[in-house]
This record gives C-alpha cells, sequence and structure tokens, in this order.
C-alpha cells in the first residue's frame, strides 16, 4: 500500500508542473498484461483463501517467484520509459530478497506492530502471509521489509528500500510522462 502514496504524490506533482494524465497515453506500455498477470497471482497468494493456504509451500512459492518473472519481463519491454528502470531495480530487489529467504519477506514484527497492520504481526511470525519475521539466518536483511509509515496513516505497512525505488520510480514515470509533448523548433 506503500506504492499508492507514490502514485498520489507522482501525479500531484505531473499537475503541479502543468501535466495531464492523459499524456501518459502517449507512452503505451508493452505487454501490460505481464503487470496485471503478476499482480494478480500476488493478490490471489496472498488474500487469505482458504484452499490457497493450504496449498504446499512449493506451489505457492513456484506462483510468488512467477509473479516476479512477469514483472520483470514486463520492464524489460518497457525500460525505454522514463521511470520504469527505476521501478524494476526496485522490484528485483524485492524479488532477490523473496527469493533467497524461501519465497517470503522477512519484515521485523516490531516494525509491523507499529502501523496499522499490527493485528498481522502474529501471521508473520508464523510465515503464514508472504511475510515471515526477520532472524539471523534471513539473507539480505537490508532488502527486506524494514521500514514502516505511522499507524496513523492509512493502509500504513512495513516496506524495503525495494519498494521505496519502486515508489521513486512510480513518480518520475508519472511526472515526467504526465507532460504536454515538446514542439519540435523549426528549421
Amino acid at each position: 500500500m506503500f506504492i499508492l502514496y507514490a502514485v498520489a504524490i507522482g501525479i500531484l506533482i505531473g499537475y503541479i508542473r502543468g501535466g495531464r494524465l492523459k499524456y501518459l497515453t502517449l507512452h503505451p506500455l508493452k505487454k501490460h498484461g505481464l503487470a496485471i498477470g503478476g499482480f494478480i497471482i500476488q493478490i490471489i497468494l496472498f488474500s487469505g483463501i482458504p484452499f490457497l493456504s493450504a496449498l504446499p509451500r512449493t506451489i505457492s512459492l513456484g506462483f510468488h517467484i512467477i509473479s516476479y518473472i512477469l514483472l520483470l519481463f514486463f520492464i524489460v519491454l518497457n525500460r525505454k520509459i522514463t521511470g520504469i528502470p527505476v521501478i524494476g531495480t526496485g522490484i528485483f530487489s524485492n524479488a532477490l530478497a523473496i527469493t533467497l529467504n524461501g519465497g517470503y519477506m522477512p519484515a521485523y514484527v516490531s516494525s509491523l506492530e507499529s502501523t496499522s497492520m499490527g493485528k498481522y504481526s502474529e501471521s508473520v511470525t508464523q510465515g503464514v502471509n508472504n511475510s515471515i519475521a526477520i532472524s539471523d539466518s534471513t539473507k539480505l536483511p537490508w532488502l527486506c521489509d524494514v521500514f514502516h509509515l505511522p499507524e496513523w496513516l492509512p493502509f500504513s505497512n512495513v516496506f524495503s528500500i525495494g519498494d521505496v525505488i519502486i515508489a521513486v520510480g512510480v513518480c518520475i514515470y508519472l511526472v515526467v510522462n504526465m507532460q504536454s509533448p515538446k514542439k519540435k523548433a523549426p528549421g
């Protein structure tokens, strides 16, 4: 949910700079179905549907990794659009942390408890959702969910440096691509 704030900030700055959302259509995204598919897989996997909770961990891990592969393919295909490579760097960072930690994004339980999602902190210690508690065996802990938004913010949650990079990329994408196309100079 951290990304929602980046979208709002990017649109706000884009409008302040004289941009319009309609100009985003001048930079069409190739194969956007890959990104949609990747997000749908993640939403389904971590929706809390009882049937999915009963899936063997290797199957859910496989789907989780596939979701990141789809997202990274989308990034590669759209790498020439301003902001997309930055988003891709953040996605790669998150994918690396998740893959090296058995399909989970490790998080500090104390950070999660300090957010509006605090009620889920117990499930993190048990590895029930896509998060698991950071421990001594966590690989690349600096890439994990070590930051958090304050509890008073709506949708506050833990987030990683990868999420920050994605947010910066989203802002860059929106601010730059919302601008009116420049008229070519005569002659």
